[in-house]
């Protein structure tokens, strides 16, 4: 009776982590993170998979995930919380909200300056992009955000339409441009098709907008001649209203509908995989065409006071931007990494449509900031709402200029 307490006690001793060589309990350190990964869309489960890997390699850290289905809402979902004074441990942007939840942060104090950290680990240094640096560090040496992804953008064209309907060679000047949608629209009718060159949705609209004024000239004369540029175009596409998302843009191109389709290279994990495919720059004035590659906002760490939160937070964007997190992001989701020591080229066999447009971007001759950030969050969203009225004749092109220019 007398060996089986012992033994009981023993046992006891045990499971309360005293003897029997178990390792002392480790202190957890909770942090949570407010990201637009939260759909069942494939690359949406790829991230938060990775996500949820990064506890398995920091045991003593909890990463509690707030999942929300874009960008556009976990932004607002931080604005929320922020009005009533909670400040998230780490928010994904993704490119979005540039001038008004990142600058509402770091001009409240309620962003963790990066840098400190970022200098005193050469590990991590040595993994963000000096398109980072460049964009986002500020007069002062401070630097509030950094992505794990560049935006590399131009637009995809159905190599099969553009053979069918004559076209030789990727335009590179807009009158070639414009040649090319009128190539397009003609064999369509000429065949009894509803195959359109492309949809002038919000965001193709901004970006060919954009593409159609001088580099580093925003002056009003410059939009006149992109918006006139557009109303050309309208005359051979199709106007979309602002709810017409890349989503359905994508879903046009894959059956055809629609033989060009402005999108991120990234765009290539939702092409159907029989479909022929190229890349190519945006049209310019003189012909050498435009690329555009961008660090744009991306993860924000909160600045809660509490140092071991802000080292978990750390630690988690090291593990984001590291080779292995960023090889797997690429392969498996088909974005940009911006950790400059990743061979794109690893993805060549296993996705060359990926490779080769990645490649038609980085040769361009000239280069360009996506308009998110080059144009202020407000300007925008009022060009977005408005832009479809003003195509469609509803309003004049001095309304519609006059209601964007107050938000410049």
């Amino acid at each position: 009776m007398k060996k089986r307490c012992i033994i009981l006690i023993f046992a006891i001793f045990c499971l309360a982590g005293f003897g029997c060589g178990a390792k002392e309990n480790r202190e957890v350190t909770e942090i949570s993170l407010l990201h637009g990964w939260g759909t069942m869309e494939k690359d949406h489960q790829v991230m938060r998979q990775i996500y949820q890997d990064f506890e398995k390699e920091n045991p003593d850290i909890r990463l509690n995930m707030v999942s929300m289905p874009s960008s556009e809402k976990a932004i607002a979902k931080a604005r929320d919380m922020l009005a009533v004074g909670k400040v998230p441990d780490m928010v994904f942007t993704g490119g979005e909200g540039k001038d008004d939840l990142y600058a509402f942060m770091v001009d409240y104090g309620y962003a963790l300056n990066l840098m400190p950290y970022i200098q005193e680990d050469q590990e991590l240094l040595s993994s963000i992009s000096p398109a980072i640096l460049k964009r986002w560090v500020n007069e002062k040496g401070e630097l509030y955000t950094a992505s794990d992804v560049l935006l590399v953008s131009g637009y995809w064209y159905n190599r099969k339409i553009f053979e069918n309907a004559g076209i030789e060679k990727v335009p590179s000047d807009w009158d070639g441009f414009f040649e090319c949608c009128r190539k397009i629209r003609r064999w369509a009718q000429e065949n009894k098709l509803s195959t359109i060159p492309l949809h002038l949705d919000s965001e193709t609209c901004l970006y060919l907008t954009d593409a159609g004024m001088e580099k580093g000239n925003e002056s009003r004369e410059e939009l006149i001649s992109a918006l006139r540029r557009l109303e050309k175009l309208k005359a051979l596409s199709s106007v979309e209203h602002q709810d017409y998302a890349y989503r359905d843009k994508m879903r046009s191109f894959n059956i055809g509908h629609s033989a060009i389709c402005v999108n991120g290279v990234w765009g290539q994990q939702m092409l159907h995989p029989n479909l022929q495919v190229g890349y190519a720059l945006f049209p310019s004035e003189d012909g050498r065409g435009i690329g555009m590659v961008s660090a744009c906002t991306g993860y924000i760490v909160g600045n809660s006071g509490d140092e071991k939160k802000n080292q978990a937070c750390i630690r988690f964007l090291k593990y984001m931007l590291s080779k292995p997190v960023q090889e797997r992001i690429l392969s498996q989701t088909g974005q940009i990494p911006s950790n400059p020591q990743v061979d794109v080229e690893k993805v060549h066999e296993e996705r060359p449509e990926l490779y080769e447009a990645y490649q038609v971007v980085m040769e361009a001759e000239e280069f360009r900031e996506i308009p998110a950030n080059r144009w202020n969050s407000e300007w925008i969203a009022e060009y977005n709402q408005e832009i479809e009225q003003f195509l469609e004749g509803n309003i004049t092109l001095e309304v519609f200029l006059s209601n964007i220019e107050e938000k410049r």
